[in-house]
């Protein structure tokens, strides 16, 4: 919303640039120093218009340049002060465009460096809370191969126990149905 706003109130501007233009002028013609300064700013342009005509030409060499008439002078200038009016502004919304778009730029580089930010550190968090899970696991599978073994063990010595009392029960009826009578 804010970027039309502000396309339109540069649209604006530009569209009242060539009216207020045509005033600065009339005040700049008025205004005695402003007028001295713009009409000697017209004079050096009429300079340079010369010598860049002479050498599109092709003329070499020193030329002179005489000064314009003071009614030329004074045409130049108006025009001149209001084309540079104008320039100004135009001058002025591109800067100002510029810099808004180069701050939202900013900003918008701002924002993703903390979400990336932020995936790392959760990322960080993850691995370490993983880390710890695994190295609990582990222990925890330690302590249960222990407890294998011991139960193993326990039911290894319950076995042997078992067989030892087997072997001295006394068999029955003289042994024919006993444990031992079936062994080979």
């Amino acid at each position: 919303m804010a970027a039309l706003v502000f396309k339109l109130g540069a649209l604006v501007l530009k569209q009242l640039a060539k009216p207020l233009g045509a005033r600065f002028e009339k005040w700049v013609m008025n205004h005695p120093q402003a007028r001295r300064g713009v009409i000697s700013a017209a004079q050096v342009v009429h300079r340079w218009e010369v010598y860049i005509t002479r050498g599109a030409e092709g003329k070499e060499g020193k030329a002179f340049v005489g000064a314009m008439t003071e009614e030329k002078s004074v045409e130049l200038a108006s025009k001149l002060a209001s084309e540079g009016f104008v320039l100004g502004v135009g001058t002025l919304i591109v800067l100002f465009e510029y810099d808004r778009n180069r701050r939202k730029e900013i900003e918008k580089k701002r924002k993703e460096d903390a979400e990336r930010q932020a995936i790392l550190d959760q990322a960080s968090r993850e691995r370490e809370r993983l880390r710890t899970e695994n190295v609990e696991q582990q222990e925890l599978i330690a302590e249960l191969m222990g407890r294998v073994e011991r139960l193993e063990a326990l039911v290894t010595g319950a076995q042997q126990q078992q067989q030892q009392q087997q072997k001295k029960k006394p068999a029955m009826w003289g042994g024919f149905l006993g444990p031992r009578a079936l062994d080979p």
